[in-house]
């Protein structure tokens, strides 16, 4: 019996662990020799750069930006990229002494509807190499035309790989371009998530979609969200602005995809050890009525009756607070109309109650049905995710609307809707230079009043005699785009500053007969205003705006005689003849200070 007990519990043979680790390592290398051949196509491939992998996260492939040169000596912007970005090019090789840039975001970054030589990243360039010769400071322009922050996923993706030293983002105008819904991206479960993540980053699959013709799986019952790499905005289609409707839960889900679409970006930065810079972009908001206007779902037809009346009876009232009261009792039966809110800003701004204005032009921006400028949701968000992060914020809002009057944004700071002017861009890049200063990342030698009016001057120059042609043509392509005649009567100069609000803008495109009407209305209207156009003169000449800033001087010279001892001034100024002069203008006398 216990000879029995101990032949049954005997120690184990003690070879089987080695032979149990031989047979596992038999089956890995049988394993990796089944994969071999799929690990040699994957590797091929992306030698080969065939198979552009997808991003699951926005739900389109990722052709590259740039592509290498034969030589491979430079990396240029793609041809078929070249329909929303510019052309830009810069060494596969960053020289020892330069300081790279990359701007990432909209038509705003790409300097619409001009180019990236006048855009904020151009003249950060100008003026950071102004200012410190220890290096050679090169920014490279990736501002996509209607591009949202989720294409910018892959863009920042790719651009890490091109040793950066810095990173710029500034997105949240076009958030609301395209037509996408993403419930089937939100009602994958975490592992499903990660598959495809996973098979979306490999060559092998991407090229087998692009062959059969097929992208990422998709379950019954589950939208198609993805988004082919052309930009296909609902402006675009023939229904434009009646596919546009009020949609809460559309308008959340836009505003999460955002917040979620710069966490990522932030991260991604964060992870590759590259400095990032977020920029809060303005927009206009004086002097851009809401696109769409559509009353609450839940207004009855008699309610709808009686609001219509009293916005129609102040439409037709002269008397600017009679006109207010009624377009506040018409709040009190429908306060989400858009342009309702709009009027109520306008007639705030003009009774000089701009505070309150402003809050007003933020709700007529917020409520647009159809919203092309960023929201004050996506504005909170972004401000969260630099404070949570501690990802440096630079918000050029209130010093680009400072460029007109009472510090609400309109046409003497933004183009259109948008798009900032040649001197807002300017301001912008000054506010960066700011932060990298406060940063230590460049030194603290700003260049004085007169040196920086110099750079600037140089750089205008150096522009083609076509460059603001140009711009006066993309403009009337921007604004057909946004069927801006359907806001005609809302456009429209009324007093002193909206006329010379648009004198200035169309000075700006160099469109100088249509300059000249705004400037005589605006004499017409509100002559006692005439010396803020001195003031206006004084702000394009130290834009490096030369041209721009006689010709305006030289048109009040010719109509404006009571302030002659202000324009000599100033024409002495621009000849560099005059320091200072009792008589001059304020905003004269302060470029003669530095």
């Amino acid at each position: 019996m216990n000879s029995e007990n101990s032949s049954e519990h005997r120690a184990p043979d003690s070879t089987f662990p080695f032979q149990n680790r031989r047979r596992g390592r038999r089956r890995i290398i049988a394993v990796l020799l089944g994969l071999a051949p799929f690990l040699l196509l994957e590797v091929t491939l992306r030698i080969l750069g065939v198979g552009a992998p997808t991003d699951v996260h926005a739900g389109f492939g990722t052709a590259p930006l740039f592509e290498l040169s034969d030589d491979e000596s430079t990396y240029r912007t793609a041809l078929a990229r070249e329909q929303f970005f510019v052309a830009e090019e810069f060494d596969a090789k960053k020289p020892d002494r330069e300081f790279r840039i990359f701007c990432l975001g909209g038509s705003t970054v790409q300097g619409r509807p001009f180019r990236p030589e006048t855009s904020f990243g151009g003249w950060l360039q100008v003026e950071l190499n102004a200012c410190d010769s220890s290096r050679r400071y090169r920014t490279i322009n990736c501002g996509g035309i209607s591009y949202a922050s989720y294409r910018l996923k892959p863009v920042l993706r790719e651009v890490l790989n091109y040793q950066p030293d810095l990173i710029v983002i500034a997105t949240g105008h076009n958030e609301f371009l395209e037509d996408r819904t993403y419930s089937g991206m939100k009602s994958r479960s975490a592992g499903r998530f990660l598959m495809d993540e996973l098979a979306g980053s490999l060559h092998t699959v991407a090229a087998v979609r692009q062959l059969m013709g097929t992208g990422p799986r998709q379950e019954p019952g589950e939208s198609d969200d993805r988004l082919s790499e052309k930009v296909e905005t609902r402006l675009d289609d023939d229904a434009g602005y009646a596919s546009y409707h009020r949609n809460d839960e559309w308008y959340q889900q836009v505003c999460s995809q955002y917040r979620d679409s710069v966490s990522e970006m932030v991260a991604m930065c964060d992870k590759a050890g590259v400095r990032l810079i977020l920029v809060h972009l303005g927009s206009n908001l004086r002097d851009c009525p809401p696109f769409k206007s559509e009353h609450a779902s839940d207004l009855s037809v008699d309610d709808e009756q009686r609001w219509q009346a009293l916005f129609d009876s102040a439409t037709q009232e002269t008397d600017v607070t009679r006109a207010l009261d009624l377009y506040l009792q018409a709040e009190l039966i429908d306060a989400t109309y858009p342009l309702l809110q709009f009027r109520i800003a306008r007639c705030l701004d003009k009774l000089g109650q701009h505070e309150e204005a402003l809050k007003a032009y933020r709700a007529a921006r917020d409520l647009d049905v159809c919203p092309l400028r960023m929201v004050s949701k996506m504005e909170s968000d972004l401000q969260q995710i630099a404070k949570d992060t501690g990802v440096p914020l630079v918000d050029v809002r209130s010093e680009v609307a400072a460029l007109g009057s009472d510090g609400i944004g309109g046409q003497e700071s933004y183009i259109d809707h948008v798009h900032p002017n040649i001197a807002a861009h300017q301001t912008m890049a000054s506010k960066l230079v700011g932060q990298l200063v406060k940063l230590g990342t460049v030194p603290d030698s700003a260049p004085s009043v007169a040196r920086q009016r110099e750079v600037r001057q140089q750089h205008v120059e150096r522009l083609s005699k076509a460059y603001f042609a140009n711009g006066g043509r993309r403009i009337g392509w921007l604004e057909g785009w946004a069927r801006r005649q359907r806001l005609f009567d809302e456009t429209q100069p009324t007093d002193g500053r909206t006329y010379q609000a648009a004198a200035l803008r169309y000075l700006e495109l160099r469109q100088l007969d249509e300059a000249k009407d705004m400037l005589d209305g605006s004499l017409d209207v509100a002559p006692g205003k005439a010396e803020d156009l001195v003031g206006a003169a004084a702000g394009l000449f130290q834009s490096g705006r030369v041209f721009e800033a006689g010709w305006l001087l030289d048109r009040m010279e010719e109509s404006m005689s009571h302030l002659q001892p202000q324009i000599d001034h100033a024409h002495a100024v621009m000849a560099g003849k005059a320091v200072s002069a009792a008589n001059a203008n304020p905003a004269w006398q302060k470029l003669t200070a530095n």
